[in-house]
C-alpha cells in the first residue's frame, strides 16, 4: 500500500505535471458500461465493449451524453476477456486477448464484416481467428505476474498486431498474426520498454502513426506515439517514438480505450475511456465512474524524438 502523502501527490500532480491533459466529456451509461474496455471511432460513431465476463456485444454510444444508442450482439462469440477493438477498411476486429494469469489456451479475435455490421438488425456472426504465442512454453497460472497478458490491438497492413501487457518487466511485446480465420501462431516482431502497462492501441487511417495508452505502477496513465516506421517492417518500435506523455489524467483513472477521431496539421484529437474504479486507502476513498474523455496532442509533443533499434524488421505488405 502506498503512503497517503504519495497518493495525494500523485492525485494532484496532474495539475502541473503535463501540458497534455485529458478532459472529461461525460460519464458512460451505468451499469452496462462500467467495465468499458476497447474504443473505436467508426462511421462517425463511437463503439465500445466491456471486458472479462461481459456480454458478447458492441455498444454504440452518444459521445455527448455517454448513453448507449445501439447494441449489436455477436451471436457466435463469448466474452472471456475482450480487451480492445480495431478496424480496417472492410472489417472490425474484437480482441479476446486478455490473459491476466498467463494460462489461457483459447485466445482469439472476432472478425466482423462492416457490411454486416452496418445493415444488421442487432445481430451479427463473426469469423474466428484463434492464436497462441509462438514463444510461450509455460502456461502456469500466475495472476498479474505474467508477460502473456495483452490489451492492445491494431490492424497493420495484412496483419493484426497484438500489444502485450507485461506485468513482470513492464515492457510491451508486439506479436503479429494474419487476418484470416483459422488457427495461427503469433510471432514476436517488436518490443519496447514502456515502463508501464499498455492497455490500448490505435493507429491513424493511413497506419503512419500508432498510439498507445497505459498506466504506470502508480496507475497514472500515459501515452506514446510511434512515427516513421520503416516501410515493409513490422518492427514498429524501430520507428521514431515520442517522449512518454505522462500523467494525462489523475490517479484513479484506469484508462483502457483509445480512439483517434480527428487529425489536423497541428493537433491529433483522441477519445479515451476509463472503466469504473474505486479504492479505499486509509482515510482516502477514491471513486471514479466509467467515463469518456478527450485529449488533444499537439504537433510539438507528437514530434518523434526517440529512434529505437529492437528486432529485425519483418515484411509488411502494403
Amino acid at each position: 500500500m502506498k503512503p497517503i502523502a504519495t497518493l495525494l501527490l500523485l492525485w494532484f500532480g496532474i495539475l502541473t505535471a503535463s501540458p497534455q491533459i485529458a478532459k472529461d466529456i461525460t460519464t458512460l451509461e451505468t451499469p452496462a458500461l462500467d467495465e468499458t474496455s476497447g474504443l473505436l471511432f467508426y462511421n462517425n460513431t463511437l463503439i465500445t465493449h466491456t471486458d472479462s465476463g461481459g456480454k458478447a456485444q458492441l455498444y454504440e454510444i452518444n459521445a455527448t451524453t455517454g448513453a448507449i444508442t445501439r447494441t449489436v450482439d455477436i451471436t457466435n462469440a463469448t466474452n472471456v476477456d475482450w480487451e480492445d477493438i480495431a478496424q480496417d477498411a472492410a472489417y472490425i476486429y474484437i480482441g479476446d486477448i486478455g490473459n491476466n494469469s498467463g494460462n489461457r489456451t483459447d485466445l482469439k479475435i472476432y472478425k466482423i464484416s462492416k457490411a454486416d455490421y452496418n445493415t444488421s438488425d442487432g445481430k451479427v456472426t463473426a469469423e474466428i481467428i484463434s492464436y497462441s504465442y509462438a514463444d510461450q512454453l509455460d502456461f502456469t497460472r500466475s495472476p498479474n505476474m505474467t508477460n502473456w497478458d495483452a490489451e492492445g490491438l491494431i490492424s497493420y497492413g495484412d496483419r493484426l498486431l497484438i500489444f502485450t501487457k507485461n506485468w513482470v518487466d513492464l515492457k510491451t511485446n508486439v506479436y503479429a498474426i494474419p487476418k484470416t480465420s483459422g488457427t495461427h501462431s503469433a510471432v514476436l516482431v517488436s518490443s519496447y520498454n514502456t515502463n508501464g502497462l499498455i492497455t490500448g492501441a490505435d493507429s491513424s487511417p493511413d497506419e503512419e502513426v500508432i498510439y498507445l495508452i497505459g498506466y504506470s505502477t502508480s496507475e497514472a496513465p500515459f501515452m506514446y506515439t510511434i512515427h516513421d516506421i520503416p516501410v515493409n517492417s513490422l518492427d514498429i518500435f524501430s520507428g521514431k517514438i515520442s517522449d512518454k506523455i505522462v500523467d494525462i489524467v489523475s490517479l484513479g483513472y484506469q484508462v483502457e480505450g483509445i480512439a483517434l477521431f480527428e487529425m489536423t496539421p497541428t493537433t491529433d484529437r483522441i477519445y479515451l475511456s476509463n472503466e469504473k474504479f474505486s479504492a479505499s486507502l486509509g482515510p482516502i476513498k477514491i471513486k471514479v465512474p466509467a467515463k469518456l474523455l478527450g485529449i488533444e496532442i499537439d504537433a510539438q509533443t507528437l514530434n518523434p524524438v526517440v529512434p529505437n533499434t529492437t528486432l529485425n524488421p519483418s515484411s509488411k505488405p502494403r
